[in-house]
């Protein structure tokens, strides 16, 4: 845990109000001190899917060529729990007549899988599903069943019920399977499966209702309760997460609305064009190789649009300026460039430049007639030298400016840097901008849409961060069922007694961070609205309905 400079900001973890009265570990951020309290708590089981209200939440579905048709809706009449406010999933399944030419015995299944986010299957006792058969519109397997179902988690393809006989019956039937079966590990989607094979080959059309699609939970703790952490947010200004899963590359960037702000050309300013970005936030050491960065792209070279994710890769002429810290913690601004060469990484030059005291603070890369080039670090620190003339002739206007982060290395998803002022100076236009000073003070902050727009691979994970930021309040995914974040300013305050405030995600944004945590930002202007006055102290909980 850190140390704010402001509130004494405690957390912890809240199950359903009506149902459990129990605070488990709460920290202290001031004093470091941990207080657990005794503990009676029912499970929490991570909820795939209820299918309350619609079909939602399917990642993929394979109905191979063997069924040649399949429908799915979504049926409020039916409910595995007789909820009238509920619903279920209403698949059918057209698998071919016996006197089809591609009928057989051999094993044949269609599948469906559900996003669960990235969860530990020693979390969770059992896989279980409830199915139903319209028999009134179904055709029986050559043994009078209607096939079989299979139970997967996938990521890696793991088989937790290998066959379980759907019987020929009105009702539902509850099919599970135990976890224990299967090798411990990491997991991130369930997967339901239709069986034909054998004697039990289907040889017609068959209609399944689907419903409460659950990981149950071991009785006596909470293994789905995301453990909260807190710690102070980063200054004001543009904060860029690499938030997007899996995206190794991800540009999380925004470009300039304008293109006039080219170095080289007869309408700058004066003779020296300076682009700068003060950086306010950045990953520790440990994240070695993420970067922020600033891309300079002229439109002659650009493939197709100046908005393009991958716009340094696609066009072929790009300056590539970029700021990453060392091992020992110093950090280097990187200068390079490329010179009609699309779709490619590969530069003229790089020059490097390394400040002892780290990335915080002002970078710049100054033009000084066209070819004379000065690198800038947050010291004063500076290296010259030059490029060729026919080189900078080809980033005339119109030019695009983008300023982002990248992380470069997997180990670097979910990191982010934020930077609190960009400045272009010299050329025909010029920027100043510190995102938060112009317009109406106060909620939201947003970029100016007259300046930039988003350039990111997941432009969710690009926002302005108020002056006002208190905390980010992070936990694990999944989180499925906590749908608000509630604070009070005393552990004395009844959980059931609408004593602890809820700041609902409208209010802190709930980030997805590549699928494997969220990020609430706890503004203290949020805080004030929430209790009517600004609290000094702080409790922050999760609602599990």
């Amino acid at each position: 845990m850190q140390q704010t400079n402001a509130n004494n900001c405690l957390m912890k973890t809240q199950k359903d109000l009506s149902r459990s009265k129990t605070l488990k570990c709460l920290v202290s951020l001031s004093t470091l001190v941990l207080m657990c309290l005794g503990v009676v708590a029912l499970a929490d089981d991570l909820v795939v899917n209820t299918f309350d209200t619609s079909v939602s939440g399917i990642d993929w579905q394979n109905f191979r060529s063997y069924a040649s048709n399949h429908t799915e809706a979504w049926d409020a009449n039916q409910d595995s729990e007789g909820n009238t406010n509920s619903g279920s999933l209403y698949l059918t399944v057209n698998w071919p007549l016996k006197s089809d030419p591609n009928w057989n015995q051999t094993w044949n299944d269609v599948q469906i899988a559900f996003g669960t986010g990235q969860f530990a299957s020693s979390n969770y006792t059992t896989f279980e599903v409830d199915i139903k058969i319209d028999v009134t519109n179904s055709s029986p397997a050559l043994d009078g069943t209607y096939g079989a179902v299979e139970l997967i988690v996938n990521n890696p393809w793991t088989t937790v019920v290998g066959w379980a006989a759907l019987q020929p019956t009105n009702d539902w039937q509850h099919i599970r399977g135990y976890f224990s079966a299967i090798p411990s590990g990491t997991y991130s989607e369930a997967v339901i499966g239709f069986i034909s094979n054998g004697s039990s080959s289907l040889t017609n059309t068959v209609s399944y209702w689907i419903d409460n699609l659950v990981f149950t939970a071991p009785p006596s703790v909470h293994t789905n309760r995301p453990a909260l952490t807190v710690a102070p947010a980063p200054a004001a200004g543009l904060t860029c997460v690499a938030s997007q899963p899996g995206g190794t590359w991800q540009r999380q960037m925004i470009a300039s609305v304008n293109n006039n702000y080219s170095w080289d050309t007869a309408t700058a300013s004066s003779n020296t064009t300076t682009y700068s970005m003060t950086i306010a936030s950045f990953p520790s050491a440990k994240y070695t190789g993420f970067q922020s960065q600033f891309y300079l792209v002229p439109k002659m070279g650009m493939i197709g649009q100046p908005i393009d994710i991958n716009i340094d890769w696609d066009s072929a002429d790009v300056v590539d300026f970029y700021v990453s810290m060392n091992a020992d913690k110093t950090a280097s601004g990187h200068f390079g460039y490329k010179v009609n060469n699309p779709s490619s990484g590969t530069l003229v030059s790089n020059i490097a430049l390394t400040n002892a005291a780290g990335p915080l603070g002002k970078w710049s890369l100054s033009f000084n007639n066209n070819t004379n080039v000065t690198l800038t670090a947050p010291g004063g620190s500076r290296t010259n030298f030059t490029i060729p003339a026919a080189d900078a002739a080809r980033f005339a206007d119109p030019l695009y400016a983008y300023f982002g982060t990248e992380p470069t290395a997997d180990a670097n998803i979910g990191q982010s840097s934020t930077l609190s002022r960009i400045t272009i100076s010299g050329s025909a236009g010029a920027i100043d901008e510190d995102f938060i000073s112009k317009g109406t003070p106060g909620q939201p902050y947003s970029l100016d849409s007259n300046l930039w727009a988003f350039n990111a691979a997941d432009s969710s994970g690009v926002f302005v961060t108020a002056p006002d930021a208190q905390y980010w309040v992070t936990w694990p995914m999944p989180d499925g069922g906590f749908t608000n974040l509630y604070a009070t300013v005393s552990l004395t305050n009844k959980l059931g007694k609408s004593q602890w405030i809820s700041l609902p995600s409208a209010a802190t944004g709930w980030l997805n961070v590549a699928g494997a945590q969220r990020v609430a930002v706890v503004n203290k202007s949020t805080l004030t609205a929430a209790f009517s006055y600004a609290p000094t102290n702080c409790f922050f909980s999760l609602f599990h309905q």
